[in-house]
């Protein structure tokens, strides 16, 4: 055990000397660029390092990017940490706090088990994979895909054991059974913009960037894509399992137990919190699609002048604004024994560090654009074949994304990504829109090996699954989920997003 402490100890200082010595080498080297690039570039090569090698804690690394902007004059102090105030991040802070709730009060799995007492889905090994994959993926849209993940793989562990004796082929059950809940957990996290955070990073950089993309816009774009991986997954699973079909008769019985019990007044104000949430973020979505129609804004003004201004707030109304509200009702609607349904011990408990990672991304994009070194980053990749085009660039950052993100958590993989897409677009004069929702969709398309995302890691700890297996799956979810989304974002994008192009 000291021998691998000592080991730890020496590979931490390992990484940490490769960072600040790529830091002072570039900060000192006499390159052809304005000091301010030089400064920058030195920064975001310590930072990449770190986060790439975990050398800090992801979250302290990007304070330390925030600090090093300021202390370098790279950006004024107020310019490098306004990012902490930015709007995108109070929405991380609502839907967090939201997500904090169904965990307390076990709404996630109420609704797994829900879902999984059906007769129909206990019938067969595959309905019951089909059962789990829709209950990951469902569940994962509106929090975290590794809590998706850790509230999901016990039930699935309990199925497995029911089932073994009575399978064929228990093994090949088994691993589809644990892979479906950590893949089908990262592919639901892209539906909704807080499924996961590179959602609302590509969302953040694009708002930034002077383009807003709203809560339905979101869903209705890149749900369809969600829906499409899905199905690849459950046929995967499908052709796995096909010599192992037995029927799985009561297989299930043991989650309906919970279900007997009515909602907790807990579960219920939750409830009614996310339900405000989701219904003002729809609102919102609908008042834009309708205020987009002429002939129905004309009449509206000339008989329901009021009805008008309403539409027009709601269609206003910030994204932040409906899971603020959502979460602040958490602290004012009394559950069991007169308590608040969340408290403020229980709301610290919420994924800070996802904030402050977020935060010190924005930074570093903002520095990249306001120092020039975006468009000479822009001018580089244009030369690359066909990313001068709004096809080629989705395809090159879709790709890029992929394939770092099975090496760095997607949060880092967005945030470092994101700018560079946008400044290169900008740079090939087409508009960043469908390159950034490709690329960020491809910072959660982590398939390959444990160390990819927490939820790899949590059926990996198993036992289960072998690394060969989950690289010979990951390889082809990986190479599947690169023909759908770059086929469905550009062939069938919706109307409405398409609008903002």
């Amino acid at each position: 055990m000291q021998k691998q402490e000592v080991h730890t100890h020496r590979t931490k200082w390992l990484k940490l000397t490769i960072g600040v010595g790529a830091f002072l080498l570039l900060l000192l080297l006499p390159f052809d660029l304005p000091p301010s690039q030089r400064r920058l570039i030195a920064v975001l090569a310590l930072t990449l390092t770190f986060w790439i090698t975990e050398a800090l804690p992801l979250p302290v690394t990007s304070l330390l990017a925030m600090v090093l902007c300021s202390l370098l004059g790279i950006l004024p102090a107020k310019q490098s940490f306004a990012s902490l105030g930015n709007p995108i991040i109070f929405l991380f802070l609502g839907a967090f706090l939201l997500a904090e709730a169904v965990s307390i009060h076990e709404l996630d799995r109420r609704w797994i088990e829900w879902l999984l007492s059906k007769d129909w889905i206990a019938r067969t090994p595959f309905r019951i994979l089909v059962g789990f994959s829709i209950a990951a993926w469902g569940l994962s849209a509106w929090i975290s895909n590794t809590a998706a993940t850790a509230t999901l793989y016990p039930l699935a562990w309990q199925t497995f054991r029911e089932l073994k004796s009575r399978l064929l082929r228990p093994e090949s059950f088994g691993v589809a059974l644990m892979l479906i809940c950590a893949y089908a957990s990262s592919i639901g996290g892209i539906v909704t913009p807080v499924g996961t955070p590179p959602n609302l990073i590509g969302i953040g950089f694009l708002s930034e960037a002077g383009i807003h993309i709203g809560f339905l816009q979101w869903i209705l774009t890149v749900a369809p894509i969600g829906v499409v991986m899905i199905a690849c997954l459950m046929l995967m699973a499908r052709l796995k399992i096909r010599l192992s079909l037995v029927v799985a008769g009561d297989a299930l019985s043991f989650v309906s137990q919970r279900l007997r019990t009515p909602l907790t007044k807990g579960e219920l104000n939750t409830l009614i919190a996310f339900g405000i949430t989701i219904g003002l973020w729809v609102l919102s979505g609908i008042a834009a699609l309708l205020l987009e129609q002429r002939g129905f804004v004309s009449v509206l003004e000339g008989n329901a002048p009021f009805a008008k201004q309403a539409l027009s707030f709601m269609k206003d109304m910030p994204e932040a604004i409906p899971p603020l509200l959502g979460s602040i009702l958490l602290f004012v609607l009394p559950a069991e024994n007169g308590k608040p349904t969340m408290t403020w011990q229980q709301a610290q408990r919420i994924d800070w560090g996802t904030i402050l990672l977020f935060a010190g991304g924005l930074t570093l994009g903002e520095a990249i654009f306001q120092t020039g070194l975006a468009k000479r980053i822009g001018e580089f990749i244009t030369k690359l074949p066909f990313a001068s085009t709004e096809l080629g660039l989705t395809i090159w950052g879709t790709m890029i994304a992929i394939g770092l993100t099975e090496f760095v958590s997607n949060t880092a993989a967005a945030n470092i990504l994101t700018p560079i897409i946008i400044a290169t677009a900008k740079e090939a004069q087409v508009l960043p829109i469908l390159p950034v929702i490709g690329t960020v969709i491809g910072c959660s398309f982590a398939f390959m090996l444990p160390i990819s995302t927490p939820p790899n890691a949590i059926v990996y700890s198993l036992g289960l699954v072998t690394i060969r297996e989950m690289v010979l799956w990951g390889v082809v979810l990986d190479i599947l989920g690169l023909a759908v989304i770059i086929t469905m974002l550009h062939a069938l994008a919706p109307v409405n997003l398409l609008a903002l192009r």
